[in-house]
């Protein structure tokens, strides 16, 4: 090519492409605000020159350049042929940084403009607190949140008026004076506008929860759950699932300060930490009714009025708290506490021994058929072992039955049920569940102490799992959860017992010891175990007391047996007493357990505070039933032209006769807030044109709705901000793309940052000469819309091409495009990207999968055991449809719901498990006991 860059620059470059890659807004009829002066309103056109009307700027694409960077004339060229990829003289372009050169007028219009937006940012920041924490009743403690906003919103509604009535001078001498508490508020909008309540991070941990149980049914991944539920069999199922999904591998947790005070250890920059449940009691005061002690009724007053006396409540909460794994932590060491029961173990006969001891009816060992390892007898009571095995399948095998005996002793049960006068005693498990529940027990122990028990232990957990619902497999976690916990508890205790007896000197070999929970105990003062630090007491059968031990004493909770109702709660200040004195004397204070006292199964525990979160979720969606979705619910469309008021569409404005398309429809309420921001309102009215609003009065006295020009509109703040919102979403919007069911376009553009600025606007030679290639994390996806008939027609590319360098849509506020853009195309389903060459385009294979959010979701689905044909038996449920519908209505519903109707959507698009399971690799272990016998198997 013989061309100067000051050819091939003007014959290939507009002053409108220009100025539009060098981030001048430029409108639909090609005017634009001035660079070169503080110009408010449009005043420069620009197509392929450019003119402003207010200060006489006028000249070529490379006089606009030249003037925009300060830059000469040839250096303005050279600028231009490297940002649009542009060779001369058979020479690729000098490559140089350039610095946009700003006036002082325009630094100081932008200090203006970025103080006028973060204070209607924070304005409408606190009125948005002010609305939705507002107290439900009289006696509810207000929320930080509304006291902030209740606050501070009339002051900066006052700085805003006097900011709007101010000349431009006094703006900039406010602005230059109020620096610090601009920056002050910027930071505060940025921390909390965005920022989950722990109501809303509660939701999400337990939208993930029940997601992880759904997806934890697969024998790899199930057999790693068990082995972190063994490390922490003292936690819940659902502080036991949030472990294994977040770090699998942790041993021991604490918070950051028991880390440093207790354990005299730090954690290390950097680490994240593990997210749990922790339970958080709020304490208040409430006025109620004086009971008379012996009749109950209430006492009166000499006037013949209820005396009314002051009592202190406590509601169950929770909240989200961070805990590390002791391998995230540095500093003091720790104790070695834990053993391994192998194969021929010094202390094994001690070991069995207390097994013996924790079991629930005998336990022997005695010849019996090769094929069988063991039988728990329900007609007999007993559990026989057989002789002869290993030490190691000894022990699991005995493990097995003992939990047969406990969970599944149907005899035992009946006639405590009979005893204690229940219509209908707890019904019989199936023979699988039955199987799953004893060697998930089995598994989980035996992983306490050390010991593999075998790789084909749970190659029939997917098949079981099948045609189970989420409250079926969360039980089961729960069962095998307290089983294992209570378990491994009495061994322990047991064990030790044993050892002293013996003679046994643990401290002495401490690689023989048994483990202790490391979460729950201390190195080197162990706390007491959870049989003397918590309990759960059934008083007069009418109530539940929940007691357990705090820094100061024995905090307790009363729950109605019926209802599950919280009733009353407190603090008994005497920490030296034991539990059970402690229990009688709480029993005392409220006049209860006179007539008799049970203990309740610690579980129980869990249930009623489960039921105090369903009760809190209730009255939230009682109180906001426009709350339809989980929070940050992803975009799953395409690219849409944002409207001014997305509660209202142009249909609303063809209803009040208004057939144009040059006005858009505001609700009253928004018509406020573009008022504020000197947006110019209209006011619609049935049958008559729209008419100007002046002022406030004038949106006071009409109950229509109103709207704003669409030209006004594209050129505000507020209509750029949501376009710009659109890259915070990137990998929503691409599968949106990708999901689409029609024929659609993404454009994308490779990333502006100094790293890429080498293959930013150059073709596909040059990037190969430089040993690049190219790559999805080198670009950002810019736009996606649906095809139009008129880009069918001919090359779609081509029609592409055009558009997007001379007919822009008004939502479109990237740079024209340009060589190294990528255009993706969907069409009759099939996908294809092509590369913006130096001439034509170029396809690139591989440039994006065929849809990677939705393959890797039903990837995992499949791994983890979301089953064939789970839902198609049973009674008519809903569909997502139906439940969206109902969502937005108002009415509240159940997250489970939700998602158990999107898998019954998807489920005949999946793989099975079990053909999954069949394809994997068996993993190795280095002590692995024999195949289990046809009395264990399934």
């Amino acid at each position: 090519m013989g061309e100067s860059v000051f050819e091939v620059v003007k014959q290939s470059v507009t002053a409108r492409e220009a100025a539009e890659l060098y981030g001048i807004a430029v409108g639909r009829g090609g005017m634009a605000c001035c660079p070169f002066h503080d110009d408010r309103h449009p005043s420069m056109k620009v197509d392929t020159r450019f003119h402003c009307f207010g200060c006489g700027a006028d000249g070529d694409v490379i006089d606009f350049t030249a003037r925009l960077y300060d830059l000469s004339p040839k250096e303005a060229a050279e600028k231009l042929a490297q940002d649009f990829g542009l060779s001369y003289d058979s020479k690729a372009p000098i490559r140089r940084s350039y610095v946009r050169q700003k006036t002082e007028a325009q630094v100081r219009k932008e200090k203006r403009e970025h103080g006028w937006r973060v204070l209607t940012d924070y304005y409408h920041l606190l009125r948005k607190w002010e609305a939705d924490y507002f107290p439900k009743t009289p006696d509810e403690d207000p929320h930080p949140r509304f006291l902030e906003a209740i606050q501070k919103k009339d002051y900066m509604g006052y700085l805003l008026d006097a900011f709007l009535d101010s000349s431009t001078e006094e703006q900039d001498q406010w602005i230059a004076e109020h620096t610090a508490e601009i920056s002050a508020i910027e930071g505060r909008v940025n921390i909390m506008a965005d920022k989950p309540t722990n109501r809303e991070r509660l939701q999400q941990i337990t939208a993930g929860i029940e997601q992880g149980i759904k997806e934890l049914f697969e024998s790899e991944k199930y057999m790693r759950y068990l082995s972190v539920m063994s490390r922490f069999h003292r936690y819940s199922v659902n502080n036991t699932m949030l472990i294994y999904m977040q770090k699998p591998d942790a041993t021991l947790v604490a918070g950051y300060n028991k880390w440093k005070n207790q354990f005299e250890r730090h954690v290390k920059r950097g680490e994240h930490g593990i997210t749990i449940i922790a339970p958080t009691p709020v304490k208040k005061k409430i006025d109620e009714q004086k009971l008379d002690p012996d009749t109950k009724a209430p006492i009166l007053d000499a006037e013949g009025k209820a005396v009314m006396e002051e009592r202190e409540v406590e509601i169950p909460m929770f909240r989200p708290v961070k805990v590390f794994d002791v391998s995230q932590t540095d500093g003091k060491p720790l104790p070695e506490l834990a053993s391994t029961l192998s194969g021929s173990v010094q202390n094994y006969e001690a070991f069995m021994e207390a097994l013996r001891r924790s079991a629930p009816v005998p336990l022997s060992v005695e010849p019996m058929a090769a094929n069988m390892d063991g039988y728990f007898s329900p007609d007999q009571q007993r559990i026989a072992i057989r002789a002869g095995m290993s030490e190691v399948q000894t022990v699991s095998a005995a493990v097995h039955e003992i939990a047969h005996s406990k969970l599944h002793n149907y005899a035992q049960v009946q006639e405590e049920a009979a005893r204690a006068g229940d219509k209908e005693p707890p019904k019989k498990k199936d023979r699988n569940t039955e199987e799953v529940e004893a060697e998930s027990i089995s598994y989980a122990v035996c992983q306490y102490y050390g010991i593999q028990t075998g790789e084909n232990s749970f190659g029939y957990i997917a098949n079981w799992s099948q045609g189970k619902e989420l409250p079926e497999l969360r039980a089961s976690l729960e069962t095998i959860n307290k089983a294992a916990g209570e378990l491994i508890a009495d061994i322990d205790r047991h064990y030790k017992v044993i050892c002293k007896e013996r003679g046994i000197d643990l401290t002495a070999q401490p690689e023989q010891a048994v483990p202790q929970s490391a979460a729950e105990e201390t190195p080197t003062t162990p706390e007491p175990s959870t049989e003397y630090r918590e309990a759960l007491l059934v008083l007069d059968d009418t109530t539940y007391l929940h007691v357990q031990l705090c820094d100061t004493g024995w905090d307790y909770t009363l729950y109605d047996v019926a209802t599950m109702k919280q009733l009353d709660g407190g603090q008994l200040d005497a920490p030296e007493l034991p539990l059970s004195t402690a229990a009688l004397k709480i029993c005392e204070m409220h006049d209860m357990g006179g007539q008799s006292i049970q203990y309740a199964p610690l579980s129980m525990i869990e249930t009623l505070q489960e039921a105090a979160v369903q009760q809190m979720q209730a009255a939230a969606k009682a109180a906001a039933p426009e709350t339809t979705q989980l929070p940050d619910a992803p975009e799953q469309h395409l690219d849409e032209y944002p409207m001014p008021d997305p509660t209202l569409t142009q249909d609303d404005l063809e209803k009040c006769g208004y057939l144009d398309g040059d006005l858009l429809p505001l609700s009253k309420e928004r018509a406020y807030e573009l008022m504020e921001r000197d947006l110019t309102v209209y006011i619609i009215q049935q049958g008559e044109n729209p008419a100007m609003a002046f002022d406030t009065t004038d949106l006071d006295a009409h109950d229509g709705i109103f709207a704003v020009t669409r030209e006004e509109w594209e050129e505000s703040t507020a209509f750029d901000a949501q376009v710009k919102e659109r890259m915070d979403h990137q990998q929503e919007r691409e599968q949106a793309f990708l999901d689409h069911k029609g024929d659609c376009f993404a454009i994308y553009q490779v990333k502006h940052t100094d790293e890429l600025r080498d293959i930013r606007y150059e073709g596909l030679e040059w990037i190969k000469s430089i040993g690049q290639t190219v790559q999805r994390d080198n670009y950002d996806l810019v736009y996606t819309a649906p095809l139009t008939p008129g880009d069918l027609k001919g090359s779609v590319l081509d029609n592409l091409e055009y558009r997007f360098n001379n007919e822009h849509p008004a939502d479109y506020r990237h740079p024209s495009m340009s060589v190294s853009d990528i255009v993706a195309i969907k069409r009759d389903g099939k996908v294809s990207c092509h590369y913006c060459d130096s001439f034509g385009f170029a396809e690139v294979p591989g440039f994006l999968p065929d849809n990677p959010l939705k393959n890797a979701e039903m990837a995992v689905e499949d791994d983890y055991g979301m089953i064939d044909g789970i839902i198609n038996n049973g009674p008519k449920e809903q569909t997502v449809a139906q439940l969206e519908q109902q969502a937005r209505s108002g009415q509240p519903i159940s997250l489970m719901d939700l998602a158990a109707a999107a898998h019954r959507e998807d489920r005949d698009k999946k793989k099975s498990v079990v053909e999954q399971l069949k394809s994997q690799p068996k993993p190795e272990h280095k002590k692995t006991a024999p195949k289990k016998s046809a009395e264990r198997e399934i």
